[in-house]
């Protein structure tokens, strides 16, 4: 055996996931919003596994959403037959088929859209469910509400294909009345065609906003994994009290005393040289953020000290991880299990 300041093995990174609470954050959500709940799992439930998050929310969450064909595929059998929304519109009519005959829901963004499902669900028969998105100022996908009604005309002259839903999303905290208002003008054209259509506008912000905004069902991604958006006030996401899920440590792989130099690829500015350094086998390759005075650099990190020998959690708050390196909690979780072990606790 090798002895000295190396430790044996290469190990990955470890995302330890604590499911109760994310069990827990779901039903904060149904409590406060008391309507359905959809649980967003794209990107592979945001870093957190999306197969094994969708079986711990399968008995609390009306149904799920994702943003591609393939996820959708991954999470089926894990959804118990619970309905799965893809919200990315489809590409083509391969796209169309393939969530047809799997019992996916489609995203309908605009009248030649409409048109394409209707000739694919002629061409092939098959039954195809849908919801209609409208656009009320993201301008990512979605109709303008006026042109709600065409979509509407053009998909009801097909028997073969069901509009159940209509959703759009607030993309600004001080728009959110007006898009809502847009919205609600939305909803009533389409009721017009598909009286049981459901309406949806709420992500994780719009699900704190009251029950105006919590409408038929809420949309909750980031909220389920315990973070909020930055436009929640304070107030609020205290008396919320989520639970963060996930927490990544990694392995101490060696301890140097320090000579010369930087730390990895960062120009730390100390004060005081450290004597020694330690290296974490832990970088941006597994998906650690990396900011130009830090010592992350490939497959390793390079830290001030001696703390060889130990377990050391390098994430448990997305949101301190995102202040330091200029960007949101989404990415910081969705990056930090790229090449990760999971385990579910």
């Amino acid at each position: 055996m090798l002895r000295g300041a190396y430790r044996i093995g290469m190990r990955k990174i470890r995302a330890h996931i604590q499911l109760k609470a994310l069990q827990s954050n779901a039903h904060t959500f149904r409590k406060l919003t008391n309507t359905r709940l959809c649980a967003v799992v794209k990107a592979n439930a945001y870093g957190h596994g999306a197969e094994e998050t969708v079986c711990a929310l399968s008995n609390i969450a009306d149904c799920f959403a994702v943003s591609l064909l393939d996820e959708a595929k991954a999470i089926r059998v894990a959804a118990c037959g619970k309905d799965i929304l893809i919200l990315t519109p489809p590409t083509g009519i391969e796209d169309i088929y393939q969530a047809a005959t799997n019992g996916f829901i489609l995203t309908v963004c605009d009248t030649a859209m409409a048109r394409l499902v209707t000739s694919t669900a002629k061409k092939y028969r098959v039954f195809i469910r849908v919801h209609l998105k409208v656009n009320t100022g993201m301008n990512r996908y979605g109709m303008e509400w006026e042109r709600v009604e065409n979509a509407c005309k053009a998909l009801s002259l097909c028997p073969f294909v069901q509009v159940e839903g209509i959703y759009s999303h607030i993309y600004h905290a001080q728009t959110a009345e007006s898009q809502r208002e847009l919205f609600v003008q939305a909803v009533e054209v389409c009721r017009r065609y598909y009286p049981d259509a459901i309406a949806h506008l709420s992500a994780t912000y719009g699900a704190t906003l009251g029950k105006a905004f919590a409408m038929d069902m809420v949309r909750v991604g980031l909220g389920l994994y315990g973070y909020l958006p930055d436009t929640v006030d304070k107030k609020t996401a205290s008396s919320l009290q989520l639970q963060k899920v996930m927490r990544v440590t990694a392995d101490a792989i060696s301890v140097r005393k320090y000579r010369y130099g930087g730390a990895g690829y960062g120009q730390p500015t100390w004060e005081k040289p450290p004597r020694y350094l330690t290296v974490k086998r832990v970088g941006y390759a597994d998906g650690i953020l990396r900011k130009a005075e830090d010592g992350v650099c490939m497959d390793a990190t390079v830290a001030r000290g001696a703390i060889y020998g130990k377990s050391i959690t390098v994430l448990d708050d997305a949101d301190e991880v995102a202040k330091a390196t200029g960007t949101i909690a989404y990415e910081v979780l969705c990056a930090a299990t790229r090449r990760a072990e999971f385990i579910y606790e």
